[in-house]
């Protein structure tokens, strides 16, 4: 269960830090407690190019439980980096197939048209969370699209409109971080997991590793 957390460099910044990324220190979501820094692996990330990036973990000091710090521009299980696959979903909101969207972002058409088939699945539940979230920062236009896909992009960009603190982050990683990384997980049926003290939010998935071609 990895702790997604609002990272504000770019991939490129990410990367090239290494280990030597300053990641936050969460308090443990489970019990509370303070953690520590406990080693941590790398991963693939891919934007414009496919990358190594380095994941650390923290470990509760109280209860030992392990952690992975998963930056917000990437996705648990997801190879692709969130803004590429938010850009497929606001395409796909415009009306394009997933086709000419895996023209459009150099990836292979299969790779589209699962995140597709998944944001579709899961749009009136990432929308209704997202919304919630935004009202209780202050968002009152009520005035969205019906269409689930428009409708859950239009929430996206109302929950970064009200966003707190840097309003320059992406706002598919401040989706990211408030789903706790259930953009396109496979169990939609657990509640959100709640807030850390740190401000980072803990969600499941099935792998640290990502598994799109």
């Amino acid at each position: 269960m990895p702790i997604v957390w609002l990272c504000s460099l770019s991939v490129d910044r990410y990367a090239a830090l290494g280990r030597e990324v300053d990641a936050p220190r969460p308090a443990c979501p489970l019990c509370g407690g303070p953690t520590q820094r406990w080693s941590g692996y790398r991963r693939h990330v891919r934007d414009e190019v496919d990358r190594l990036i380095w994941i650390p973990r923290v470990r509760c000091t109280a209860c030992g439980v392990t952690r992975a710090l998963v930056p917000s521009f990437v996705l648990p299980g997801r190879w692709d980096a969130v803004a590429h696959i938010g850009q497929a979903v606001e395409l796909a909101g415009q009306g394009l197939g997933h086709r000419p969207i895996a023209i459009a972002l150099g990836r292979p058409e299969t790779t589209v048209r699962g995140w597709l088939r998944r944001s579709r699945s899961v749009a009136t539940t990432l929308t209704t969370t997202l919304l919630a979230r935004a009202v209780a920062l202050g968002w009152s236009g009520f005035e969205l699209p019906v269409a689930p896909l428009p409708r859950l992009v239009a929430a996206v960009h109302a929950l970064a409109g009200r966003w707190p603190g840097d309003r320059s982050a992406d706002p598919w990683s401040i989706a990211c971080l408030v789903t706790g990384g259930r953009l396109l997980a496979t169990n939609t049926g657990a509640p959100l997991e709640r807030t850390t003290r740190s401000g980072a939010m803990a969600g499941p998935s099935r792998s640290e590793v990502s598994h799109d071609p």
